[in-house]
């Protein structure tokens, strides 16, 4: 009987214990603590001593930081911290102003070596770095700007993770230049007032442009690099070409720029048929008779007559840099080589956002530095460099969509002007406001050149030929200037001389706002364009400019010219020398009028002093109808004024023409 209990015992037992078992397996698995929630930031006290960086105060996580600085007659005290986050975090450090002081906060490494330096505020005003990276630990310092001054003051310090697509102060050498690739934005702050922000901008082996056309490819006759021969040699070759294809009855392909297929270009542009009569020779206007047909060996001839190819310019790329306003900030910005050299740069206004197009920089660069920092305002010791710890900016550098035919920023200047080549074209931007491009043509023989502007939404453009100052101290000379057009508009100047250089200026112009003249035009999304075609200059057409006295061209008897009367207001003078005539000399000048203007012809007499005397006019204003004068000439000098009659009008297609001969007709 005892055994049977015992037995029944052990098997309450044992199903206890498979119970409890169960119990156990169903029962939820414990969390591990995770120790003390952080609810806010932690409120630290300064522990002294702390003047040095191994007697930091430890800050890990975001905290408040009561602290003294003793004013001492002597030295300035100073109180050092240890920023220690365990991960990667932005760091928002901010100390509290002195009580009729001026306090300093620096950032050091863990060698002491300082990083950042900020005393952007004055007495009694706090200091902010609101942006500083932290990956591993920093220390920062602070201490009174002058001996003497001290009292209590509160370090606040605020940390977060990181973003995609931010700065890392500090930045501000190209040794710690944030990568920035093209296409990308970054977010940034121009945090104190000797804050540099350094980026750099990396271009890829794609970005080498393609010369357009006739920059970077060796000319029909340029034998750079070749065996010798003959001047032209190709050139020839290639209008023997296009005379073989129109024989043959194919139609060879205009030249480039040129209108309604004609070629009026040089041979590097294109070369007319042999066997088909060519267009007018040296002319851009429409209303001529088509000339007389060529022989073979004429045409040839021409084609031989272009002259040495000018060497090519390097290649550039265009870079568009769009900066974001930020109040109280007047952005500067710059772009830099490798080395460090300046490329660009430029000053905005106080507020006011940056859209740069066509930044040029060299293709054969690979990598560019683009530097933001704030820019100076107010005058002796008012001034001071602009910033703004609150809100941040964005930067965003790509390249242009235009390539090789960009404009090529900087070149508000002559020196800096961006070349054009005959036959091809360049875009460009009116922008910031006030903006001026500068571009230069240069040519191995003498050839006119007409340039056109086309127009811009919301511009009033103008364009004008300038001169290069000709001595020390002098200024820049305005030649030409076109502003026949209004907003949206193109603009023109035809027959332009080139021998060598010429320089052209594209800006917007003055008009009157509030009682003022100013120059704010600006449109950064719709470029210009700026083309240019050139024939070469055989002596019958006028060569602009030839508006005064010193200017007019030479007449020869018997032998027209031709000319327009463009842009409005435009005078062509043309000069006659008959001083070493020994009795008077019967003239007869003609002048055929073209459509639109009432073109007038002048004759005026050189004095002795250089001064013009007026001696017989030819303006009856009948439309296109010819003028003519008849004068019997003493000997002397004279002048042929041509221009529209009422100065009022003008025709940019339609060509006049003089002649002047001599004897009784």
């Amino acid at each position: 009987m005892r055994r049977m209990n015992v037995t029944r015992r052990w098997g309450w037992v044992c199903v206890l214990a498979a119970t409890l078992v169960a119990c156990k397996d169903d029962k939820p698995s414990e969390v591990p603590d995770a120790g003390p929630v952080e609810t806010g930031p932690a409120a630290l006290t300064e522990q002294e001593p702390n003047e040095r960086p191994e007697q930091a105060l430890d800050i890990t996580r975001d905290s408040t930081v009561t602290a003294e600085l003793t004013a001492q007659p002597n030295k300035a005290d100073e109180d050092w911290y240890r920023l220690a986050p365990s991960a990667p975090r932005v760091v928002d450090v901010t100390v509290s102003g002195l009580p009729g002081g001026d306090i300093t906060l620096e950032v050091h490494d863990r060698d002491r070596n300082r990083l950042a330096a900020i005393n952007s505020e004055g007495d009694g005003k706090p200091e902010r770095f609101p942006n500083l990276y932290v990956e591993k630990e920093r220390w920062v310092r602070v201490a009174p700007a002058r001996k003497g001054v001290g009292g209590a003051y509160t370090l606040t310090v605020k940390m977060r993770a990181p973003n995609d697509g931010e700065e890392h102060e500090p930045n501000d050498r190209a040794v710690d230049a944030i990568s920035l690739p093209l296409g990308q934005t970054v977010t940034a702050f121009l945090g104190h007032a000797g804050d540099e922000d350094w980026y750099r901008v990396e271009l890829p082996e794609a970005a080498v442009p393609t010369p357009p056309p006739g920059e970077g490819i060796p000319a029909p006759n340029d034998t750079q690099g070749a065996a010798p021969a003959p001047q032209g040699a190709e050139a020839l070759q290639g209008a023997v070409a296009q005379g073989a294809a129109a024989a043959q009855g194919e139609t060879p392909s205009p030249a480039p720029g040129s209108e309604s297929g004609a070629a009026t270009g040089t041979p590097e542009e294109g070369a007319a048929p042999l066997d088909t009569p060519p267009a007018p020779t040296g002319t851009f206007a429409g209303g001529e008779p088509p000339a007389a047909p060529q022989p073979q060996g004429a045409a040839v001839a021409q084609a031989t007559d272009a002259g040495a190819a000018v060497p090519p310019e390097p290649p550039s790329v265009a870079l568009k840099i769009e900066l974001s306003a930020v109040d109280g900030v007047r952005p500067e910005i710059s772009v830099l080589s490798a080395a460090e050299a300046p490329l660009f740069s430029l000053r905005g206004k106080e507020g006011e956002a940056l859209s740069l197009r066509n930044i040029g920089v060299r293709a054969t660069d690979r990598v560019v530095y683009v530097v933001v920092k704030g820019g100076w305002t107010g005058t002796g010791k008012e001034a001071r460099r602009t910033f703004n710890s609150g809100t941040p900016y964005t930067l965003t550098v790509t390249q242009e969509e235009a390539g090789a035919n960009a404009e090529l920023e900087p070149n508000d200047e002559l020196y800096k002007a961006t070349p054009l080549t005959a036959g091809s074209y360049r875009e460009g931007f009116i922008s910031p406001k006030g903006d001026v491009d500068h571009f230069v043509l240069r040519t191995a023989e003498p050839v006119l050149a007409k340039v056109e502007l086309s127009g811009v939404e919301r511009l009033d453009l103008v364009l004008s030929m300038v001169e290069p100052p000709q001595g020390d101290g002098q200024q820049e000379t305005v030649l030409l200037r076109a502003n026949d057009g209004a907003l949206k508009e193109p603009e023109r100047l035809n027959n332009v001389a080139c021998s060598g250089s010429c320089w052209f200026r594209v800006e917007g112009a003055s008009r009157k706002v509030e009682g003022k003249w100013v120059k704010d035009f600006e449109n950064a999304e719709q470029p210009y364009r700026i083309s240019i075609t050139t024939v070469p200059d055989n002596g019958g057409e006028e060569r602009e400019p030839n508006n005064n006295l010193e200017r007019a061209q030479e007449l020869t008897p018997g032998k027209a010219v031709r000319g327009t009367v463009f842009p409005v207001k435009d005078t062509d003078f043309y000069r006659l020398d008959l001083s070493d005539r020994p009795v008077r000399t019967p003239l007869k000048a003609t002048l055929l009028g073209i459509l639109k203007v009432d073109v007038g012809l002048y004759l005026h007499r050189v004095q002795p002093d250089g001064k013009l005397t007026l001696v017989q006019t030819a303006d009856r204003a009948k439309g296109d109808q010819p003028e003519s004068i008849r004068f019997s000439a003493e000997p002397g000098v004279y002048i042929f004024e041509v221009r529209d009659a009422k100065n009022r009008e003008a025709n940019f297609q339609d060509s006049y023409q003089l002649t002047v001969e001599e004897g009784e007709q």
